[in-house]
């Protein structure tokens, strides 16, 4: 067994939203590191082969939409305990307040809060999250930064950081940990079609350190799940680029 505190081996992680972009890059780094991944997506293709290219063994692939109740009970039946899970899948599209509409508000909401906050919910009350896990939640600054046209993804993003810190001071009792990162604008899939319908060159030339790289949040996230930080909970990381450098 590796003893270093900066190593995943033996450790068993569910990564959400592991099919493309964050999740993906964050599922190949802990299996780099000796974890056992279980790797949840949408997309059955992208996420069998991003399963099929892990390093190590005992990595499966959980296919469903976490949307759905049945789609988050199966993953709950479905996985061991865990020491770990990293809650990525998000998904975000640009509307200006004015024209914000009940089903716009719902979809962000079920896929940015509702989705990890009840599957967090079920895996803590099924006790399928080990003494001294790590639960780390991909945030956004656009939850303080609030960008235009980005009203509910922001909302949906600032929701879950308050329910991560929430579950950070229930759990911690059994050494449970809950942890946000909190990136900027990263180099994704997501941030590809958001570009498809709207310019944001002049966002990404705000980043004096570069835009982010989905490697570079899949980093911190580790850093969140191993050893080395266990003294670290109710707390966010923020990945940026130095795109926030001067907001308050």
């Amino acid at each position: 067994m590796n003893n270093s505190p900066f190593s995943l081996e033996g450790k068993r992680i569910l990564v959400t939203g592991a099919s493309s972009g964050i999740g993906a890059a964050t599922a190949a780094l802990c299996a780099r590191m000796g974890a056992q991944v279980l790797a949840c997506g949408r997309d059955a293709p992208r996420l069998q082969a991003v399963v099929a290219a892990l390093v190590g063994d005992g990595h499966r692939a959980l296919v469903g939409d976490l949307t759905d109740p049945l789609a988050r009970q199966a993953v709950i039946d479905a996985v061991p305990v865990l020491d770990g899970a990293v809650f990525c899948a998000g998904a975000a599209t640009l509307v200006p307040f004015r024209m914000v509409s009940q089903k716009h508000m719902d979809a962000m909401f079920a896929v940015n809060f509702t989705a990890p906050t009840m599957l967090s919910q079920a895996l803590l009350a099924k006790k399928k999250v080990a003494n001294g896990g790590s639960l780390v939640y991909v945030t956004a600054i656009a939850e303080r930064l609030a960008p235009h046209a980005t009203a509910m993804y922001s909302a949906a993003k600032a929701a879950l950081t308050a329910v991560a810190r929430t579950i950070a001071i229930e759990h911690a009792k059994n050494g449970i940990r809950a942890n946000c990162v909190s990136p900027g604008y990263v180099d994704t899939p997501m941030l590809a079609a958001l570009q498809s319908g709207v310019s944001i060159e002049n966002k990404l030339e705000l980043t004096p350190l570069g835009t982010v790289g989905a490697d570079e949040v899949a980093g911190a996230i580790a850093y969140l799940l191993v050893p080395a930080s266990r003294r670290i909970s109710r707390t966010t990381l923020t990945i940026d680029g130095g795109i926030s450098l001067h907001v308050r």
